[in-house]
């Protein structure tokens, strides 16, 4: 059965063609970077547990990520409208600068990105637009939650602070990774559906 990843050769050229695997030895990485970026996919490997097969991710680009992340803005903000507006009027808060609502409704929508990014690698816009962070480390494996908080915090932050550039990185990166991917070592993947 084949085993290790091997780089296209030139006959192979092509955005579609996926990676494929060649020989009886075990791989040396579960990642040809190289051959990834040439392809614009990426391959992981099953372990030991899992059913062999050879999944292969297209990467995804900006415009599917930017509709990602507006699906879930729209989805926020209808639970503002819904749960925290009527909540901050019932309680008289509306006109206050900062109140206990405001700082639940944060810590909704932060625990919303962190802890469906962190169980399945999509939030609800994702899983509309069918596509899902994973680890470039471990294709196969689950995000760590440090490498969630990294990206969904810190690297977002980043991102958004050079007007955005960080976000629209992923339109020009061969990968398709903004500057919150590169940070935490993800990749944004389209689904196999």
């Amino acid at each position: 059965m084949d085993d290790k990843i091997t780089r296209p050769s030139a006959a192979d050229d092509g955005p579609d063609r996926p990676l494929r695997r060649t020989g009886d030895e075990p791989p040396e990485s579960l990642l040809d970077a190289d051959a990834a970026a040439a392809t614009g996919t990426v391959s992981g490997f099953a372990g030991p547990d899992q059913h062999v097969g050879s999944p292969s991710y297209a990467f995804a680009g900006f415009w599917i990520r930017a509709l990602a992340t507006l699906l879930d803005g729209l989805l926020l903000t209808g639970l503002t409208l819904l749960v925290f507006n009527p909540l901050r009027r019932a309680l008289g808060v509306e006109a206050a600068l900062f109140s206990l609502v405001d700082g639940l409704e944060m810590l909704v929508d932060f625990l919303y990105m962190i802890l469906l990014t962190w169980w399945s690698g999509q939030t609800l816009g994702k899983v509309i637009t069918g596509i899902r962070v994973i680890s470039a480390r471990q294709p196969r494996g689950n995000l760590t939650i440090g490498q969630v908080l990294l990206r969904e915090i810190v690297g977002k932050l980043l991102s958004g602070l050079p007007l955005g550039l960080g976000y629209m990185w992923a339109g020009w990166h061969p990968k398709k990774q903004a500057w919150h991917d590169l940070i935490a070592k993800t990749y944004v993947v389209r689904e196999r559906r």
